[in-house]
């Protein structure tokens, strides 16, 4: 049986995603299809903009057979990271075959040469790296440059090093160099696939007819709501799924909601405290805990925050770790041994159930289709669970709908069926 696996986060299903499925299916002629999907909060740190039921729903009704959830300790983190626990509850299923990433580059051997370089990191490239940090560089920035320096120093020409380097700035580039990465660390006989990236770049927040990025057709919803635009840039299913779910209320999430509870809580939190959230270093907390004091909202907290070293979505990351409580121990903690401790089931399409009942024999970890039996099994995986369940809490307070606000939706709510 051949088994395609996808990490993604679907916010929300695009043409992209479609013509990424499509072209994955026409490749690898897999039997079945599984995504592993974002939960409430994506790696931007920002809430997704219709919850991960119907986000599952729309990913169903384009062609996905099984959608797992990917646990919030790992989407809302680095690519690293999001990487890493995408590409083991890939793994943990026991059934995935093969793996499709999107990418600007399809030079599987460079890429996987980029991959050996920062999965071993010899101590000439981490002097490099560190330099360049130190020069207050982003990390992608400062990595980039730090490459392009360690490959000119092991023989590669100017010309050769700089285009190669060059491939990092791509976001799906350097996230297929993270799959990489995961897939050779975690010795996963996963056979990886890549499908170029096409049209506009993931970060382009100008929305194009057809292909456009995530980030385009989210602007343009919040902007200006369901237009013309948005759906001629979505698949008719998806569009629906969103439209029905702006109707009864169900969505959009408005991370604004959020500013009261995320301004209180770095007014009460200590800078010590602050200090040991993930992705908190070198003194940031100081500037957290000052600025916490004069923004009257998130933007404004970013805004005040954000240089070259902290740009947004890191900033984004740091403020939805500190609502979570997820510090630096508690993740080095739950990312030791297997990494993801559970397989969650967000929904799945009738022609899956063989692929389910396989599934439940092959899982190498527990395989939970029912939110409250998650108490029955160790420590670890109750802790991280637990953790998606605040993320589902904290997300419907940026539901409109009174009833939707209230906590306890991840222990009632069951996987979407089609």
């Amino acid at each position: 049986m051949k088994v395609l696996g996808i990490v993604a986060e679907y916010n929300p299903f695009h043409l992209g995603h479609l013509y990424h499925l499509k072209e994955s299916l026409k490749l690898i002629e897999p039997d079945y299809s599984i995504a592993v999907m974002s939960g409430n909060f994506t790696q931007r740190g920002e809430p997704a903009i219709i919850d991960k039921w119907l986000r599952a729903e729309a990913a169903l009704r384009c062609g996905i057979d099984l959608v797992l959830e990917l646990p919030v300790v790992y989407s809302t983190q680095s690519a690293e990271f999001f990487a890493y626990g995408g590409v083991q509850l890939l793994n943990h299923t026991g059934l995935v075959t093969h793996m499709s990433f999107g990418s600007e580059s399809t030079d599987l051997d460079t890429l996987r040469h980029l991959a050996e370089i920062l999965t071993y990191e010899d101590d000439s490239y981490k002097l490099k790296l560190k330099d360049f940090l130190r020069q207050g560089l982003s990390f992608p920035v400062a990595r980039q440059h730090a490459i392009r320096e360690y490959l000119r120093q092991t023989g590669k020409p100017h010309s050769e090093s700089h285009e190669i380097s060059s491939l990092m700035i791509g976001s799906n580039t350097i996230l297929a160099v993270e799959y990489l990465k995961a897939l050779k660390k975690t010795d996963s006989p996963i056979i990886p696939v890549i499908v170029r990236r096409i049209a506009s770049a993931y970060n382009s927040t100008v929305l194009q007819k057809g292909i456009t990025s995530a980030a385009s057709i989210r602007r343009e919803f919040y902007r200006n709501g369901l237009t013309e635009g948005l759906k001629e840039s979505m698949p008719k299913a998806s569009y629906d799924v969103l439209a029905n779910a702006v109707e009864s209320g169900r969505g959009p999430s408005m991370a604004g909601r959020l500013d009261d509870l995320v301004l209180g809580l770095l007014r009460r939190s200590s800078r010590e405290e602050i200090s040991q959230w993930m992705n908190v270093e070198e003194g940031l907390e100081n500037r957290i805990k000052e600025s916490a004091l004069d923004a009257s909202s998130t933007e404004d907290l970013i805004a005040a925050l954000k240089t070259k070293r902290y740009v947004r979505t890191r900033l984004h990351r740091i403020i939805i770790h500190g609502l979570l409580n997820l510090t630096k121990d508690r993740f080095r903690e739950l990312n030791s041994g297997t990494g993801p401790k559970y397989i969650r089931i967000l929904g799945f399409s009738s022609k899956a159930l063989p692929l389910l009942k396989e599934l439940k024999n092959k899982a190498r970890v527990p395989v939970l289709t029912k939110a409250a039996h998650y108490k029955r099994y160790d420590n670890a995986l109750r802790e991280m669970f637990e953790y998606d369940i605040l993320a589902t809490d904290i997300y419907a307070l940026t539901l409109g709908r009174d009833d939707l606000r209230k906590g306890g939706r991840d222990l009632i709510q069951g996987p979407v069926i089609l």
